[in-house]
């Protein structure tokens, strides 16, 4: 499955042709979410607002899945935070920790157990959003497994070289029924994104850890 910000044509022409077949969820915050449908089914899907301070008024995707062969029903919630783009770097980063915090409590209530998000912030501190996440108890993913590729930038200039500085603005967050098995940083992708893909091989455990 693929859990995306789809922000160009360029993106959704090459995702139809690479996934063939495959369901989609859209939303009207481009925080699409791709699935094999012979994989997993779509339970349901819904998109809520965040707490943005911003113009951008950012949305977070939260879908529910059932893989078909083993019935395990897993969450995912894909978004992406505020920017500085018609903004200030100042309120961006205000409006991120607003945005954060909201995502949390949506994630919260809706047992998400993966977070897919471009944070466009790289520093963990408690009122930033990898603080706000990994406080709520959510793991990054390179805390959990040996990223490949792990030292390169995931936002890059396009036709440009891609640079190895890491801010890794992109970022996968777990709960605690996933166990990341692998991971990697796409680096030869077609050229059409911003932002290079996060791959991570996972399993989700079959009952929740608080489930009684």
């Amino acid at each position: 499955y693929f859990l995306v910000e789809v922000n160009r044509w360029l993106e959704r022409r090459t995702l139809k042709r690479m996934l063939r077949g495959w369901d989609v969820v859209r939303s009207a915050g481009n925080n699409d979410a791709y699935s094999d449908p012979a994989v997993h089914r779509i339970v349901s899907s819904a998109e809520f607002p965040l707490a943005s301070t911003s113009r951008q008024g950012r949305r977070v995707t939260i879908v529910t899945y059932e893989h078909r062969s083993s019935g395990v029903r897993w969450r995912a919630a894909v978004t992406h935070l505020s920017s500085s783009a018609r903004s200030t770097p100042e309120e961006a980063q205000a409006s991120r920790a607003h945005e954060a915090t909201s995502l949390i409590a949506l994630c919260r209530t809706h047992d998400v157990d993966v977070i897919a998000a471009d944070l466009n912030n790289s520093t963990v501190g408690h009122d930033r959003p990898r603080g706000i996440i990994e406080g709520a108890g959510y793991r990054d993913w390179r805390s959990l497994v040996e990223v490949d590729n792990v030292h390169y930038d995931t936002h890059h200039a396009l036709g440009f070289p891609l640079t190895t500085d890491g801010k890794h603005l992109d970022a996968l967050y777990f709960g605690s029924r996933i166990t990341a098995l692998e991971g990697r940083i796409l680096i030869d992708e077609p050229d059409n994104s911003d932002h290079l893909g996060l791959v991570c091989a996972l399993s989700v455990a079959q009952e929740h850890p608080m489930a009684k």
